[in-house]
């Protein structure tokens, strides 16, 4: 996973909401170890402003 500074504004991307904040270019599942999350499908994130909605889910 990355980072948020990776990550383009608009640029489809998916998120952890685990707690380890990870951010991904393609979906899968949490890879960082001690994430609540970890193995856990990622999210997908339609933010325009590289905040990811405070991380909180999107309501779709």
């Amino acid at each position: 996973m990355n980072t948020n500074n990776e990550i383009k504004k608009g640029e489809e991307h998916y998120i952890c909401l685990g707690g380890c904040r990870g951010v991904s270019k393609v979906p899968g599942v949490c890879q960082t170890e001690g994430c609540a999350n970890h193995n856990h499908e990622l999210v997908r994130c339609y933010c325009t402003d590289g905040l990811h909605n405070d991380f909180k889910p999107v309501q779709k």
